[in-house]
This record gives structure tokens, C-alpha cells and sequence, in this order.
């Protein structure tokens, strides 16, 4: 469909651990090139011919529950496959076995569900993890698996079992998996759920510093996160791409919509009280009204419908 101009990075590099080097890709194309990609379970069409690239850097992929995204996710993590269309990742092409091995060895990927052995500790679990992927020198594996455990802020849990751990901190354990390696090639699924809004401030610390060049695909609900660390998002709405640009760009789309009044406009498609009292409103603006600049999650409620639908408020 659009392509995303390459991605910037916010802040310098992090240290990376000894004898670790990120791996190169296969070409210097896009990270990403996804063309008429369909992926049906029976009679519900979770794909629908998706088309797209992708280049280097943090992209954030938004869509409301059941519009594909986990689905898309999973194809570009080579845990599923397409019933039609292609898809090259790094330069490769996951339908031939060799070239999905060169995917994996360089591939970071956190799904909503990460299964945990629960008699395993913390550090023993990414030492595991770490065997997996390869990194077979004993030396090198522990500073890795320091390195990450550092990063997460789980370097004190090193000890415990899985098992005592609360919602955030197996979530925080399920990024320090996907960050072993420094994966050229790292997929987060809703990474941020369950962590809270200290955590998800060094959440965005640490992608913004992550070591190399990556390329970040992103999938949350938190519209804030995207415009705070991406320099691209996509929107993915019933299985169909229906935006890919910048935050900015993204916001534009309800440039005139948004409104601010004393009281509710019962005209307006959405509307909410703000913080200070007054009704913030999306929709047909009425002549005079106070209108604001939008926000990113205004023109993502504009292009998803749900500033339309009938007696919509927030």
C-alpha cells in the first residue's frame, strides 16, 4: 500500500555484551515488504490481501481487537503462514526452511502469551532462551542474559522462580527474552500490557536505545506510546491496512473535527469531559465552535469509525 519512510531512533546506543554482534540482513531493502498478504480461519477473513514496507527503525502497529494485528504478527514471526501472498523479513523469504532459519536468528519477538515453565527461575529461564538462540559460549551467554535482565529492571529477580513473579514482571521477562541476541528484527505484542507508567517510560527508554539498527514492529492499544517513541505508525482496521505514515500525519486526519464547549454537543460523533470540566468533542464542528488541534488518537478515532457510530462517548 504506502510506504513507510525510513524510522529514526531517539538517543545513543546501549552497551552491547561481549562477543555479541547483531546480525546482517540478507539485502538492504526494506526490513518489511509485505504484498497482498491474506490469512483466513474459515469463513473470517483475518487478512485481507495486506500490503506494505517497512523500513529500519520504531513502528507502531494500532487496530482495535480482532482487526488482524496478532495475526500479522505472528506471519512476520514465522509462527504462522499466509494462504496467499508474500512476504520478505530482512531480505528473506520465510515460505523456503533455510532462509526462515536466518529469520529466527535474527528475530526478538514477544507474542500476547508467552508460555513460562513455572518451576524455572528468572535467570535460568533466559539462559534457556539464550541456548536457543544460539549463543553457545557460557561466558558470553551470562553477560547476555545480565545484559537483558539489567534492561527490564529484573536484575534483583534473578533468583526467583517464574512463578512468584506478578503480571508486569513476567511481562518485563518476556521482553528481556526477546531483546537476547540483539535480534536485528524485533515484534512486541501489546509489550506494554500490565506494566505500569513507570515501567512504561523505561519501556520507551530502553526501545529507544536499543543497540544497532533494528527494526521495531510495535502492536498496542496506547495510542500515547506511539506518538512518544514512533516515528511511523500503521493502522491495521478489519484485516485491511488503512494507514501508514507518521503520528503527525496521522493526527491530520481530524485537523477541524476536534472541538472544546461548556457543555455537551449532543451533534458531536464523540465526546468526553476533560480534566478541567469543559466537553472535548469529535465530529462535525458547529460554526463558532472553540476548535484544537487534534491529537494522534483523534484521527485514529476519526479513521476507525468510532468517532461515527451512533450515541459513541467516551
Amino acid at each position: 500500500m504506502t510506504n513507510v519512510v525510513r524510522t529514526g531512533k531517539v538517543g545513543g546506543a546501549a552497551p552491547t555484551s561481549a562477543g555479541l554482534t547483531p546480525r546482517g540482513s540478507a539485502t538492504a531493502g526494506p526490513a518489511l515488504k509485505v504484498e497482498r498478504l491474506t490469512r483466513r480461519y474459515g469463513r473470517t477473513v483475518a487478512l485481507d490481501e495486506v500490503t506494505f514496507r517497512l523500513d529500519r527503525g520504531i513502528v507502531g502497529l494500532l487496530g482495535p481487537n480482532g482487526a488482524g494485528k496478532t495475526t500479522l504478527l505472528s506471519i512476520l514471526a514465522t509462527v504462522a503462514s499466509p494462504d496467499a501472498g508474500r512476504l520478505s523479513v530482512l531480505g528473506y523469504d520465510p515460505a523456503d526452511p533455510a532462509q526462515r532459519l536466518e529469520i529466527r536468528r535474527r528475530l526478538g519477538f514477544l507474542p500476547q502469551d508467552l508460555g513460562y515453565h513455572r518451576h524455572f527461575t528468572v535467570a535460568a529461564f533466559l539462559d534457556y532462551v539464550a541456548i536457543l538462540k544460539e549463543i553457545t559460549n557460557s561466558g558470553t551467554r551470562h553477560a547476555e542474559v545480565a545484559r537483558v535482565l539489567a534492561a527490564v529492571d529484573l536484575a534483583a529477580k534473578a533468583r526467583a522462580r517464574i512463578r512468584t513473579l506478578s503480571g508486569g514482571m513476567r511481562r518485563r521477562l518476556g521482553l528481556a527474552q526477546a531483546l537476547l541476541g540483539m535480534p536485528e528484527l524485533l515484534i512486541l505484542d501489546e509489550p506494554v500490557s500490565g506494566l505500569d507508567p513507570e515501567q512504561r517510560l523505561r519501556f520507551r527508554e530502553l526501545l529507544s536505545q536499543l543497540p544497532g539498527d533494528p527494526m521495531v514492529l510495535l502492536a498496542t492499544h496506547q495510542v500515547e506510546d506511539v506518538t512518544a517513541i514512533c516515528s511511523a505508525v500503521v493502522v491495521l482496521l478489519a484485516g485491511q491496512i488503512r494507514f501508514c505514515g507518521s503520528p503527525a500525519d496521522l493526527a491530520a486526519l481530524a485537523d477541524g473535527r476536534v472541538w472544546l464547549a461548556a457543555d455537551r454537543d449532543a451533534a458531536a460523533d464523540l465526546s468526553w469531559r476533560a480534566g478541567d470540566g469543559r466537553w472535548r468533542h469529535i465530529g462535525n464542528a458547529p460554526p463558532g465552535a472553540e476548535i484544537v488541534l487534534p491529537t494522534a488518537e483523534d484521527g485514529y478515532l476519526v479513521l476507525s469509525g468510532a468517532a461515527g457510530r451512533d450515541g459513541a462517548a467516551a
